[in-house]
């Protein structure tokens, strides 16, 4: 029996067989064909990328539960429809008498030389991207690639060096128990997803390829953040039982959904929900959640050749809105980068996207497409349960811009005799250290504040949490990032309106007193982590979380933090 230490992306127990896959380089023999056979060859290409593209359709309707699984997914699939590249492989294939195959590489080589050449973290993502579909689209016509795919099942834990969300996305279908990466960090977009999904993972175990070989039987320890490889019969059992336990958990769990989230010295936190696509309001009424506390409208504005209208903004809207009455529900207007809207706003890339144009200053650029937004949502509240949120704000003058642009739109559907109903509270999206600071005066123009705790804790710190050399320094419980949830909730309490917290941070069990002794108001979970954060409610007395949160405030260190929370 062997243990390797390794970082813990969910919390419980996974017990199954090893399933090494080794990412299999693919050798492209520089072929030419004969000219007689161009056309050919260009009705082969044509296909190829149909297929790809189903493919990567098929994954997206059926496997993509999350945000960035839609957008990774969909971005792949812009690269195979991209007139650049397939006007390159066409002209290589018809001109220069190259196979497919080797017009495909010459094609993707010569990108790859371009983004390396080019020192910034927005080419080096890029750079993935397009090599993920190069390996797909090659894998495709040479047949190879995917080979051990085959042999996952649900009694498999998938062990890799590294791994992709497409990948996560791919081998979910799989219905395996988990998986583990020898590299990778606890808050990269792979983690985020398998932990939307509720599947076990383990990163960073070093060292793991060398001690394991496939079909021995592993297990996953997410509660110590540990392998464990060919467990004696006794560890076995011991693991066994407590994957029965938590199975039990989860039964116990389902009880509790008609139950209201308050504390035991009776503080009634409003639990709600994250959601990403309008599907996910069924998971939510079923969870009996108290609201929609952050709606991401940027599934609307992704993978499309057109922007959505107005209308089609506003029937969705209002449908979420009805199925959840009498219950609110929280939109949020767009928050990506220009690099992800590029497509129809025909945007410049940025060196920097994350400091770029992102959030309200993406709505500002375009005030068309945020005017629209807007009057979607002013239409749909005819309800009467819709908030509007602004996302990335770093300024109050930022508020003040929003709030005419709002007027203007009142104006404008008063003109045209529009049905809307004008009592739209407006929040601010806190996740950038200005925002914090100056927290005071940006509450005193708001109805509500909502910290989005992976931004801010991103912005704090500095720390790029999709940059495994730096994933140490990603620290949630970061004494700044403490107190800078205590500042923000002492200034929204002043002016009498409610904080929440919709990032990361609510989702997790270990920090819901934390939270609560800080001063946040109401948490806004996924839906699957919602009975698990509610139950932790109802164990935690008010009274006790403001001292665990004045002792965590005393510290220095985040590891002095998590003792104390562990």
């Amino acid at each position: 029996m062997k243990k390797i230490k390794g970082i813990s992306v969910s919390e419980g127990v996974a017990i199954g067989k090893a399933a090494i896959i080794h990412r299999e380089v693919l050798h492209v023999d520089r072929k030419h064909i004969k000219a007689e056979n161009a056309s050919e060859e260009l009705a082969k290409f044509k296909k190829d990328i149909k297929i790809v593209i189903a493919e990567l359709e098929h994954l997206i309707q059926n496997y993509a539960f999350s945000l960035d699984q839609k957008e990774i997914l969909s971005t792949q699939k812009m690269i195979l429809a991209d007139p650049e590249f397939v006007n390159r492989v066409n002209y290589l294939i018809s001109e220069e008498n190259c196979s497919r195959e080797n017009a495909i590489s010459i094609y993707f080589t010569e990108v790859a030389d371009i983004f390396r050449n080019m020192d910034n973290q927005f080419f080096s993502q890029r750079l993935t991207d397009y090599e993920d579909v190069a390996y797909r689209l090659l894998s495709h016509i040479l047949k190879k690639g995917n080979n051990r795919l085959g042999c996952l099942n649900d009694k498999s834990i998938l062990i890799m060096d590294n791994v992709t969300p497409s990948f996560v996305t791919r081998v979910f279908e799989k219905k395996i128990k988990g998986i583990i990466t020898v590299k990778g960090s606890r808050n990269s977009h792979s983690s985020i997803i398998a932990r939307s999904m509720n599947l076990p993972m383990l990163v960073n175990a070093s060292g793991l390829l060398n001690e394991v070989e496939n079909d021995q039987l592993i297990i996953i320890d997410g509660n110590n953040g540990e392998v464990i490889i060919d467990p004696s019969p006794e560890v076995l059992l011991d693991y066994e039982n407590q994957y029965k336990q938590e199975q039990n958990q989860k039964e116990k769990l389902l009880k509790l959904i008609d139950v209201q989230a308050k504390t035991t010295d009776d503080k009634i936190i409003k639990l709600m929900s994250n959601i990403e696509i309008p599907e996910e309001v069924e998971r939510v009424v079923k969870y009996n959640s108290d609201g929609i506390g952050l709606f991401r409208t940027e599934f609307m504005f992704i993978d499309r050749e057109e922007l959505p209208t107005e209308e089609e903004q506003y029937k969705i809207y209002k449908q979420i809105a009805e199925k959840m009455l009498p219950e609110p529900v929280t939109i949020r207007t767009i928050d990506v980068g220009g690099d992800k809207l590029s497509r129809i706003l025909n945007l410049s890339h940025e060196d920097n996207p994350n400091l770029g144009c992102r959030g309200i200053r993406i709505s500002f650029e375009n005030i068309p497409i945020f005017k629209q937004q807007i009057k979607a949502a002013l239409r749909a509240n005819v309800v009467g349960n819709i908030k509007l949120m602004f996302p990335m704000i770093s300024a109050v003058s930022e508020i003040y811009q929003a709030k005419e642009i709002i007027e203007e739109c009142k104006l404008e559907l008063k003109d045209k005799a529009v049905e809307f109903n004008p009592d739209l509270p407006i929040g601010a999206m806190i996740e950038i250290p200005s925002a914090v600071v100056t927290s005071d005066v940006i509450a005193a123009e708001c109805d509500f504040l909502s910290i989005g705790t992976n931004d801010l804790v991103q912005y704090i710190l500095a720390v790029d949490r999709d940059n495994e050399a730096v994933a140490s320094y990603y620290q949630s419980c970061h004494p700044s990032v403490l107190r800078s949830i205590q500042l923000t909730a002492e200034n929204a309490h002043k002016r009498d309106i409610k904080v929440a917290v919709c990032g990361e941070m609510a989702s997790e069990p270990r920090f819901v007193q934390l939270l609560l002794g800080l001063g946040v108001d109401e948490l806004s979970v996924s839906p699957g982590r919602m009975l698990k954060i509610k139950n932790e409610i109802l164990n935690s007395s008010l009274h006790d979380s403001q001292l665990l949160a004045e002792k965590c405030l005393q510290q220095k260190t985040s590891a002095e933090v998590m003792k104390l929370l562990n």
